[in-house]
């Protein structure tokens, strides 16, 4: 086919001045549609429809579309559950015939028609026994065109659907993944059938240019009748969604065609003041197209329109010249009740409006695109888009067929979506390996192809060797280097087996505001994105069981609970969820603000925000898999730490003793459009226990836009604290929201350490610790680590990374340390233990350095309603009854047992506090255990010749 390429500059249409539209003669204009929603005809296949030409027959069974076999109880009925994700109730793989007769009316018996299916699996389609094609495009429209004019009057349409997996060469793409979606069968979003015009406008190119205040409208007009005819093109703008209503003046041009197809690019000015899209005030345009033969209308198209430049500057990216800093989340497709996602722009606005009132501002579409619904929304909240191709695999040079797919697949989703002002980046999958080349020859095809978005080769693609692509605008990835025992190169604070030492900074290094990703990023030119930051798991919340209401079931919520409570633990499952969401809520905030400290990074995508019920059932999310809030943090409080302008404490440590002075440094993070000036910053040092306020001043503020701004410097000696205490530092900029809060905790420099007179110390479990119990001695008992390594968990800090069973098999496979898979700690903070060391029910970071020399001891043996006083909180796939600090009666003694191992490490502020704690709580009367356990009992729990269950 030869195009007809007609290109109209701006300097051309401006001289067109008695062409100009006045947008009022005209009535609109829409293209004729057949509806086909409803009740269609149903068989399903086993392989043999299309030997036995079932396009020429009618199925006894029906069935509803648009919507999937599943949400009508189509195919198998699941019996089986897993704790490996969801369960579905129903489920179908293969084939499906749908049939359906329609009436085609008489004014359209010399039109072509096309048939239109919003999103489906691999497709045949038949128009009265006869083919009509193939398509196997997943992620993009598919549209099928009958050649010839249909007659009026009724015709039969057979459409064959198969998801198949092994028709698409995806890998464990979330597009098909039983993970998060359901590999569904079905039809869903817009079914129609549409009247082709004779000459109509078969595609809309939009590419706004900032600097001119236009959009170059790039149209490719299909001469349907192949005849040379003289038309009109008609632009009309407006806006549509701002207060502020702006009518762009119309234009109107001719354009000779000739019989084939013509490309015409026309330059559509916008007017000086034109209003830009962005997060904050994200304008958009309906601009309307329209082609005119002799004053008739022949076809219309509508598009939205963003005018809006994202682009990079160095290591970071850029809106209209602003630079953004992308605070993002992951998204797979998570839809527990329909299984798919959803195709209304509501649905996907109100997602978007929940993450931004956690101060996202970006997606990333994990192995996956969105429907139209999910960028119209994000068009309308100013949401940047990065959307993936369905590829989760492997790439080399000899897979031609998966290139070809990934390559037709990546057009169709450009084509489909690429007009949207949300769109901003692609990439061309989830941690892809194979060969380089191949993946940067793909990129290059994919920009000759529409160059509007920012590319790269893979998302943490080649993360074991990793390096960006020669071809890519932008890098996603986990480190920018091998791994080091420092964690030199990571760019996110957590990794999958944390005990290695440099695989996580947050698990193996002090705790300290100070510490970021400048030096993963240092020598490289362009922008930086965090992979996946986060992955800490919550414990299940079982009240979200009765959510689910459609085609998944939580039998892996069931599974679980059900074990939690045959250990006896059943009514600890809100407290578990609390305290290790807490904790998580912390890393979070950590992992966050690690990205934001460091200057030059380019942003970071969470995993997750929300729950992901899959690859072993990781609920990482502070919200479930509703995007329904846990109660763990408010969206207030995420902000502080999560938003386009965030104060920042820099400080060393967070444990301090009383003869040092504190000392921090205070930044604000500032990647707003506007300079922060002429402000006051309020700081304040405030006791939690009685709200007294220590010290407080006032720093003045200059922060300029896109840039990190040192404020100042505070110090405030600690002398005169006398007793163990948690302090909040303050910060806040009255009259904008702007505040932050940070725990610190003093304690005195000299504590002392004598053992007193009623209480004895053993550090090894051996008949001299029975015959003191026997006696009726009170004992504190630090058991030898070596001798009860089989009877406990290894030391962690964090909460478990992901899910600690997909992990575990990972590691052992790479012959790796598996992880201790612990989330946490619960306890009572008004326990008298802790009349010396104040602390909450989780874990807070004055535990960090005792629960790293800790082993807690499984307790699986003791009576079921037996707690220790700090447990430590086990993950769903283990369940063991873990105690950090806890006590018995034994005889007429009383043990107090430490799994900390603290004696060695008492040159640390909070292992020395925490130990004379101990000692005043065991020496004094409320040391009264109300447990009793037999001798051979403890024996059980300490001797290695009983290995643990």
């Amino acid at each position: 086919m030869i195009l007809n390429r007609i290109k109209f500059v701006v300097a051309w249409i401006c001289c067109l001045s008695l062409l100009t539209v006045t947008a009022q003669h005209r009535d609109s204009f829409a293209r004729e549609r057949i509806d086909l929603r409803g009740d269609w005809q149903l068989q399903l296949d086993t392989d043999a429809g299309i030997q036995e030409r079932w396009q020429d027959r009618t199925f006894k069974e029906t069935v509803t579309l648009p919507g999937s076999l599943e949400e009508q109880g189509k195919g198998v009925f699941v019996k089986d559950s897993t704790t490996d994700h969801l369960s579905q109730t129903w489920k179908y793989i293969g084939a499906a015939w749908y049939h359906k007769e329609i009436e085609i009316p008489e004014h359209w018996k010399d039109k072509q028609v096309r048939l239109f299916m919003e999103r489906t699996k691999a497709t045949q389609v038949w128009l009265n026994g006869e083919w009509m094609g193939e398509c196997k495009v997943l992620l993009a429209p598919q549209v099928y065109r009958f050649e010839k004019p249909l007659t009026p009057g009724k015709h039969t349409l057979t459409i064959r659907v198969d998801n198949s997996p092994n028709l698409a060469p995806v890998g464990g793409s979330h597009a098909l993944s039983v993970h998060t979606q359901t590999n569904w069968n079905g039809i869903i979003g817009e079914l129609f059938l549409e009247a082709i015009p004779a000459i109509e406008i078969y595609q809309m190119k939009l590419t706004p240019k900032v600097a001119d205040k236009r959009v170059e409208v790039k149209l490719n007009l299909k001469n349907n009748i192949h005849a040379k005819q003289q038309v009109r093109i008609e632009l009309q703008a407006h806006t549509h969604n701002t207060p502020q209503k702006k009518h762009v003046k119309a234009l109107s041009l001719p354009v000779q065609l000739h019989t084939d197809d013509s490309i015409v690019a026309i330059d559509y000015p916008l007017g000086k003041d034109a209003l830009l899209w962005d997060e904050y005030n994200p304008a958009l345009y309906k601009l309307s197209v329209r082609l005119l033969v002799d004053d008739a209308i022949y076809d219309e198209q509508t598009a939205t329109l963003g005018l809006r430049n994202f682009d990079t500057r160095g290591t970071q990216f850029t809106n209209n010249g602003e630079i953004v800093f992308l605070r993002g989340k992951n998204d797979v497709c998570i839809f527990p009740l329909t299984g798919y996602p959803s195709m209304k722009t509501e649905d996907w606005r109100r997602l978007y409006r929940i993450a931004k009132s956690y101060g996202i501002n970006h997606y990333r579409f994990h192995s996956y695109t969105p429907p139209q619904a999910a960028f119209e929304a994000a068009d309308l909240e100013g949401i940047y888009i990065q959307t993936e191709l369905p590829n989760w695999s492997q790439m080399t040079a000899k897979d031609t067929a998966a290139i070809a797919f990934q390559q037709q697949e990546g057009q169709a989703i450009l084509d489909a979506y690429g007009n949207h002002p949300s769109l901003v980046m692609l990439s061309l999958g989830n941690e892809l390996i194979g060969d380089r080349e191949v993946h940067e020859a793909l990129v290059d095809r994919l920009r000759k192809h529409d160059a509007r978005p920012l590319y790269a080769f893979g998302t943490n693609a080649f993360y074991e060797n990793p390096a960006p692509g020669e071809t890519d605008d932008f890098w996603v990835t986990m480190r920018t280097g091998g791994e080091t025992p420092n964690g030199k190169y990571d760019v996110r604070g957590g990794f999958a087996t944390p005990e290695d030492a440099g695989n996580g900074q947050i698990n193996t290094q002090q705790p300290s505001t100070r510490r970021n990703f400048t030096a993963g990023i240092a020598g490289h030119s362009l922008p930086i994105i965090g992979h996946e930051n986060g992955q800490y798991q919550v414990y299940p919340d079982y009240r979200e069981i009765d959510r689910y209401t459609g085609v998944l079931r939580p039998l892996n919520f069931e599974i679980f609970r059900k074990r939690l409570q045959e250990t006896g633990m059943g009514d600890q499952a809100s407290d578990f969820l609390n305290a290790s969401g807490k904790l998580t809520a912390l890393l979070y905030r950590e992992e966050i603000e690690m990205a934001l400290r460091t200057p030059g990074f380019a942003g970071f995508q969470l995993l997750d925000l929300q729950d992901f019920p899959g690859q072993g059932t990781a609920l990482v999310g502070l919200l479930n898999a509703f995007m329904e809030s846990k109660g763990l943090i408010d969206e207030a409080e995420f902000r502080q730490f999560n938003n386009d302008v965030v104060i920042q404490l820099l400080m060393d440590k967070y444990v301090w003793r009383s003869d040092e002075t504190f000392t921090a440094d205070i930044q604000l993070v500032n990647y707003s459009p506007q300079t922060i000036q002429d402000k006051a910053l309020e700081w304040r040092i405030v006791d939690t226990e009685t709200n007294d306020q220590i010290i407080s001043g006032k720093l003045s503020i200059r922060a300029n836009k896109g840039q990190i701004s040192p404020i100042g410097h505070i110090s405030f000696p600690l002398k005169n604290q006398k007793k163990a205490s948690k302090f909040q530092v303050e910060l806040r900029v009255p009259s904008t929201g702007l505040t932050s809060v940070y725990p610190i905790w003093v304690y005195p420099a000299h504590v002392t350490m004598d053992v007193p007179k009623n209480v004895h110390v053993a550090t090894e479990y051996n008949d001299k610790v029975v015959d003191l119990l026997k006696a009726g001695e009170r004992v504190i008992l630090f058991p030898n680590h070596v001798t009860v390594a089989e009877l406990s968990i290894k030391p962690q800090f964090i909460s478990e990374f992901w899910n600690w069973k997909t992990f575990k098999n990972s590691a052992e496979r790479m012959n790796r340390p598996v992880s201790a898979g612990t989330l946490g700690m619960l306890t009572d903070p008004e326990h008298p233990l802790f009349k010396h060391f104040p602390t909450e029910a989780h874990s807070n970071w004055q535990w960090w350095s005792i629960m790293k020399m800790a082993r807690p001891l499984i307790l699986d043996h003791t009576d079921k309603r037996y707690r220790p006083i700090v447990q430590i909180i086990d993950n769903i796939d283990r369940n063991h009854k873990l105690g950090m600090l806890f006590e018995f009666q034994v005889g007429a003694g009383k043990l107090f047992i430490s799994m900390a191992n603290l004696i060695p490490n008492l040159n640390q502020p909070e292992v020395r506090q925490l130990y004379y704690s101990m000692l005043q709580y065991v020496s004094s009367d409320d040391f009264a255990p109300q447990q009793s356990i037999q001798p051979q009992q403890l024996n059980q729990l300490l001797k290695k010749e009983n290995p643990r269950p």
